[in-house]
């Protein structure tokens, strides 16, 4: 079956994982459903996986996040990845999707954020922790940018992530609010990250980072990026959330809260 989609693939029409025919995926987080479709690792580096049940509120499970400010800490669950390729008689390997999800962890001691549940909240997390990643690489790059050959340009050189709640989306899938935004470089493939609330103090977040194989991301005699999007559709498409009891009835709370706050 895998030959016959493989003989039907072109460089526009690579041959992505099957994520349709994908074994389920499982982790219990005190009591927290996950459950996704999974194919089978693809890439060099090899796949990590977490133990399928974790207590989340247990401190040793987390590594913490080296910043001045205690913000937060986190453990991934799942490190792995997919190929795209062209037919057997083509180019062969044109371009990877790289996923991993990870659970993260509000320090104690970080209030800027009251109840992860609330949506508001939600979203000020998501700006702070992308602004802790690709905003510091953007300030390490400026600061050092005399070691480089090549003149540092921030309109040419710098990750573009959401700096605005705006900036975020919200959507339904299985009957559970996500929230989503990108990450890119000018002219560089689109990061997808999505995130969902699953306590008060913890988020899953799914980062999925593709790239390109021996040419550009973006040529006219392919179209891989239109394979990853649909690949991305797909895994999303697939993946549930139920919550444990106490935590359904906590999300229930908070989103009344809200409602009425309005």
């Amino acid at each position: 079956m895998q030959f016959l989609r493989r003989l039907k693939a072109s460089k526009m029409n690579p041959l992505g994982p099957d994520i349709a025919n994908a074994p389920w995926m499982t982790f219990n987080l005190s009591g927290t459903e996950l459950r996704f479709r999974c194919p089978p690792h693809e890439m060099t580096a090899e796949m990590k996986v977490a133990p399928e049940t974790l207590n989340i509120y247990q401190d040793d499970i987390y590594e913490s996040w080296n910043t001045v400010e205690s913000i937060g800490m986190s453990v991934n669950l799942v490190a792995t990845g997919w190929d795209f390729r062209d037919n057997p008689f083509g180019d062969g390997l044109i371009g990877y999707l790289m996923h991993d999800i990870q659970l993260q962890r509000r320090h104690p001691h970080y209030r800027k954020v009251d109840t992860l549940f609330n949506p508001v909240d939600t979203k000020a997390w998501i700006l702070r922790h992308c602004d802790g990643v690709w905003g510091d690489m953007n300030r390490d790059l400026w600061e050092n940018r005399e070691n480089y050959d090549t003149t540092i340009d921030p309109e040419q050189h710098f990750w573009r992530y959401p700096k605005s709640a705006d900036e975020i989306c919200r959507e339904v899938i299985h009957g559970r609010e996500w929230y989503g935004c990108t990450i890119e470089k000018p002219n560089g493939p689109k990061r997808r990250l999505w995130s969902i609330p699953i306590s008060d103090d913890h988020v899953l977040m799914l980062h999925f980072q593709p790239s390109a194989q021996n040419r550009e991301y973006y040529e006219p005699d392919h179209d891989l990026d239109g394979a990853v999007e649909k690949t991305i559709q797909e895994f999303m498409s697939h993946v549930h959330v139920k919550l444990a009891p106490d935590a359904q009835q906590r999300y229930e709370e908070v989103m009344a809260e809200v409602s009425q706050a309005k």
